[in-house]
């Protein structure tokens, strides 16, 4: 099923939890609030499995950070169980070292990694913890147990831009298949620390002219790049409407929303009475198929062009 705009849906980005053991000063926390409360695995996955019906054919769980709860591999076998073809995680990568051959049993598909420096003391300074180290282990655990393709998430700041080329360099050298260079954008606690964005313009400029241009992905219409042995993917999500218009994706919240952008708090729907309501399993599946229909109705890119094709208006 498509959006007003003629955006399928096919992924289903679910937080799992708010709970971190980082503190990186950019996080945009999914763009949710600080809500408690965390869905269960059986009310995941079957907000998965309705979402099928509507083309959800992969789920990214994210947080906080997901390793952190104690069914994390519950999770990711429900999700399996209910036919997804795809489950992948985001994650900071500081328990990997310890549960990357349970989380591949349990059929997770992938793993995205956190991982904004090559230096222990900058990665400290960004992460307020002492784990650089931890997180290399987790990465080389990873292709130990075939956890693969992994692919590196580096969000690109003032603070850390000189050492872009030096973490493909890294990823190259712990077998990594690709990293993605992950613009600031001002949501969550970005919102206090944008001052510290800084353009991958020059970086796509110095990727395409020493490296390979391989196309540009149909998710979110990102450029990607061959550098050495590593691909690049260049994600720039904030005043790029080209970014919006390639949206496949719709959000769970950790307190059960579907959410339809990452920017956009008003345009929800609340499915939590129905998981946790008083009602027969059909009438369940039935309602949360009519708060997909809902949810894609109201679904709308957050950036657009305007009647000027160079102007960019943001809509909200």
């Amino acid at each position: 099923m498509k959006d007003k705009y003629g955006r399928p849906i096919e992924d289903l980005r679910v937080t799992v939890t708010h709970v971190c053991n980082f503190s990186c000063f950019f996080c945009h926390m999914e763009g949710e609030g600080n809500d408690g409360g965390e869905l269960t695995a059986e009310e995941i996955s079957l907000v998965a499995k309705v979402g099928k019906e509507f083309g959800i054919k992969a789920v990214k769980l994210t947080g906080g950070e997901p390793t952190l709860r104690r069914d994390i591999v519950e999770i990711i076998r429900k999700l399996k169980d209910v036919g997804i073809e795809e489950v992948s995680m985001t994650t900071n990568g500081f328990l990997l070292d310890k549960i990357a051959r349970k989380l591949k049993d349990a059929g997770l598909d992938r793993v995205n990694i956190s991982l904004h420096s090559t230096s222990s003391q900058l990665f400290k300074e960004i992460t307020a913890v002492n784990g650089f180290e931890k997180v290399v282990k987790g990465i080389e655990e990873c292709n130990k147990v075939g956890l693969k393709p992994i692919k590196l998430n580096f969000v690109v700041t003032r603070k850390n831009i000189s050492e872009v080329f030096k973490v493909i360099e890294l990823a190259e050298n712990l077998g990594v298949d690709e990293i993605h260079l992950i613009e600031l954008h001002p949501v969550g606690l970005g919102k206090e620390s944008f001052n510290y964005y800084v353009s991958l313009d020059e970086i796509k400029k110095t990727l395409k002219e020493k490296g390979k241009f391989l196309g540009t992905r149909n998710k979110h219409n990102r450029p990607r790049y061959q550098y050495g042995k590593v691909k690049v993917e260049v994600v720039k999500p904030y005043a790029n409407p080209f970014f919006c218009a390639g949206c496949n994706r719709i959000r769970l919240t950790v307190d059960g929303k579907l959410k339809t952008c990452l920017y956009k708090e008003d345009r929800s729907v609340d499915i939590i009475d129905i998981l946790r309501g008083n009602y027969t399993e059909e009438e369940r599946i039935s309602a949360l198929r009519d708060a997909y229909r809902l949810a894609i109705s109201i679904r709308e890119p957050n950036f657009l062009f305007g009647v000027n094709k160079y102007e960019i208006k943001q809509v909200g």
